[in-house]
């Protein structure tokens, strides 16, 4: 484990926007920063990240936690995993302590198909620059496609020999076993025997966001008409490589996709590669695959704007189209650049200064939609039935922009390329949205229905002690909010510390919280509590049991403020503050009454079985005094409602 000091120190340099910006594209709102939220599909920034509080919060899909907890969420890491990536993050050395053997097995499973890449990684660039079979097949072949050794380093470019096990035998000599070498892809196991996946290849490293490599594509360096090898090869599925959430080139890229709000598609490795070695950065490839939501999602946790290149070829065009649609559906615009015939990016780059390249992105790139316009109307202009099909083709494409002002500029400039009424474009647009949405909503109403169900049943599994947490929820939040104020409390009209009051009437009232983590939440606060609130928030929000910190989170990430309007206007508006003595009071004797109402259904149920008549009176009588509890506290309820 990582000593305590350690974990205080990664803690305290942590920035939260920091880390958060390392994954996610932050704009400034106020004292906070607003982006998509990198944990589900959202087209509206919902993703909130406070620096003041150190603190995330998605009001979206509701995850939230601290800087700790968005790496383990973001990464799929443990929480130890997590402490070292921010620690290498800022430089910190890990002072570690002795770990059970349990947790070494636990954390060593996680780690080790991770260390195996890294060390195949070096591998295959070891046989790349050291074995003359690899500077005569695999340099060789990059120095023909014109990367300069600069460039070989920088992508960690390399070579695996074409013996048949060659990796296999190698990592197995170094300790490395065949169960996680299989597992990473690198090797392949048969009834046969065991072999290299990538034998005979040059290899391509490919980088997660945090820039530790996750898998690799390999390109086959001979022709075998009789085997007919692939030639491209990219390694299996894993817990470290998903294709369809992967973008070769997204590490080298990040910082300067962000910096110019841009992000360039093209297809291969080695056309990002050539594009980097040219002076143009912003530049990732689907490696080859159909784009998907999850990559289009990762493109947008740094930009709204994607830039496609296209070499001259009209049917792969047309073949991205459905991925372009999906683009636009999720809220990004979209540019498209046609090279001249017979080029591609990779050609091309090398054929460009920086200067030139860019100069000439900047000149001939095209808004799709007014490209896809124009290239119908030239196509079909002399077949009404065709051009009548890609008319409403084009009309789909347009009514998948979320913004409506976009949608009718599109729709007015393809109206008078087609030469046809824009109330008719106009019309046939809406009933495609409105035919959509009927359908979303219907899913909705599904998928509602379906939660609530699953909701009811897992109600009546607990037999009603759900309904509990929420006020017990409440109580931490007086806690949290206020717990350090003075406070005059209604009827009794007492004046005493928020904490002091709950503390008596839960602990000293008997009052015990019936959730577990709730309950060590409270113990947790009182423990530590302090004169500063912010200590006791700091101390909760980075507390080592992860399950407590999305329920912190959850509390403090409430903001309460005056609307704009009213403040506009000098009107008085009573805030919660205003009414803090009433919602304290509120607030623990609600408690204490679901607390006894609990207790009571609890006698009532015992009443019904017991057959004895003397247990059977004291039962009733207890749940009478119970009864009149109840009644006293909801007139003081009504009291000061």
């Amino acid at each position: 484990m990582i000593h305590p000091d350690t974990v205080q120190i990664i803690i305290d340099r942590s920035h939260i926007e920091e880390v958060v910006s390392d994954f996610v594209s932050l704009k400034k709102s106020g004292a906070n920063f607003k982006g998509c939220c990198p944990f589900h599909d959202e087209k509206t920034p919902s993703f909130m990240v406070s620096p003041a509080k150190g603190i995330f919060k998605c009001f979206g899909c509701g995850k939230g936690g601290n800087a700790i907890s968005f790496v383990m969420e973001h990464e799929r890491v443990s929480y130890v995993e997590a402490l070292k990536y921010l620690a290498k993050k800022y430089n910190i050395e890990v002072v570690e302590t002795e770990l059970s053997e349990e947790d070494k097995q636990k954390r060593n499973d996680r780690e080790t198909l991770q260390v195996v890449s890294a060390f195949a990684n070096t591998y295959f660039q070891n046989q790349l620059h050291e074995t003359d079979e690899g500077k005569s097949i695999g340099l060789s072949y990059f120095k023909e496609r014109g990367f300069t050794n600069e460039t070989i380093k920088k992508f960690q470019l390399g070579y695996s020999p074409q013996s048949r096990d060659a990796l296999t035998k190698h990592a197995q000599s170094q300790g490395y076993k065949i169960e996680y070498l299989e597992k990473s892809g690198l090797t392949v196991v048969t009834e046969k025997g065991q072999f290299d996946r990538f034998r005979a290849r040059v290899m391509f490293p490919i980088h997660g966001l945090s820039g530790n490599v996750i898998g690799f594509g390999g390109r086959i360096m001979h022709t075998d008409t009789e085997k007919k090898l692939a030639k491209y090869l990219n390694s299996p599925e894993s817990d470290l490589y998903n294709k369809s959430k992967t973008l070769y080139g997204i590490y080298f890229a990040r910082t300067e996709i962000v910096k110019k709000n841009e992000c360039i598609l093209v297809e291969g490795y080695t056309d990002v590669i050539s594009m980097h070695q040219s002076g143009i950065e912003n530049v990732v490839a689907s490696s080859g695959t159909s784009l998907t939501i999850e990559q289009i999602l990762l493109i947008k946790r740094f930009t709204t704007n994607i830039l496609m290149i296209f070499d001259s070829d009209a049917a792969g065009i047309k073949a991205s189209f459905r991925g372009i649609n999906m683009i636009l559906e999720q809220g990004l615009s979209v540019k498209v650049l046609l090279l001249p015939e017979g080029k591609d990016p990779d050609s091309f780059a090398k054929e460009h200064s920086t200067q030139e390249l860019q100069e000439y992105i900047n000149a001939e790139k095209k808004d799709f939609i007014q490209f896809k316009t124009h290239l119908f109307a030239e196509e079909t202009k002399n077949d009404p039935v065709e051009r009548a099909r890609l008319i409403n083709d084009i009309v789909v494409t347009i009514s998948l922009i979320p913004d409506q002002i976009s949608r009718s500029l599109y729709i007015s400039d393809s109206a008078k390329v087609f030469e046809i009424s824009e109330e008719i474009l106009s019309s046939q647009m809406q009933k495609l949205i409105v035919d959509r949405k009927s359908k979303e909503y219907t899913k909705r109403v599904f998928d509602t229905q379906k939660h609530h169900i699953q909701k009811q049943l897992q109600i009546a599994e607990k037999k009603g002690v759900d309904s509990y947490s929420y006020t017990e929820r409440n109580i931490l939040y007086i806690l949290l909010m206020y717990g350090l104020e003075m406070v005059k409390l209604p009827i009794v009209e007492t004046e005493i510390m928020v904490k002091d009051y709950v503390y008596s009437e839960v602990v000293e009232g008997g009052m015990e919280f019936l959730y577990d983590i709730h309950k060590e939440i409270f113990t947790e606060y009182y423990e530590h509590v302090s004169e500063k609130q912010a200590e006791i928030d700091a101390y909760l929000i980075h507390h080592t049991n992860q399950k407590i910190i999305p329920i912190i989170v959850d509390i403090i990430s409430i903001e309460k403020e005056l609307s704009s309007f009213w403040r506009k206007k000098e009107s008085y508006v009573e805030t919660e503050r205003d009414r803090l003595p009433f919602l304290v009071f509120e607030t623990v004797i609600t408690y204490k009454k679901r607390r006894i109402e609990l207790e009571r259904n609890k006698l009532i149920e015992k009443l019904q079985e017991e057959q004895d008549y003397e247990k059977f009176m004291l039962l009733s009588n207890r749940i009478t005094v119970y009864n009149k509890t109840i009644n006293e506290i909801s007139k003081n309820l009504k009291h000061v409602s």
